[in-house]
């Protein structure tokens, strides 16, 4: 039973048009970036281009700082580590001193 290559590949093109979408897009950036900017696109775009860069830059920053924070709450203190770690110690060495007498 011979299969036809061509329908297999349309059909798995229909079943996920992620696929397509995507190499849509590839080639609309592709030729985006082949074809050479007018002057009076320059002229319309000027600013745009820094102030979407501002603001990718003020969002970074933001979702870092967000992050940092997050991690800092999470995070036990200087202070609250070293009395964990105290009594943890402390447990440990009570906890060998009693195995020792049982012994």
């Amino acid at each position: 039973m011979s299969t036809n290559p061509a329908k297999e590949q349309s059909e798995s093109l229909t079943e996920n048009p992620y696929v397509l979408v995507a190499g849509g897009v590839a080639l609309g950036v592709l030729i985006g970036m082949l074809v050479p900017r007018s002057s009076k696109e320059r002229e319309l775009l000027q600013g745009t281009g820094r102030q979407l860069a501002d603001k990718v830059t003020g969002t970074v920053q933001a979702v870092k700082d967000a992050g940092k924070a997050e991690i800092d709450a999470l995070l036990p203190s200087r202070d609250d580590a070293k009395e964990r770690v105290s009594a943890l110690f402390g447990n440990l060495v009570d906890a060998a001193k009693g195995a020792s007498q049982k012994a």
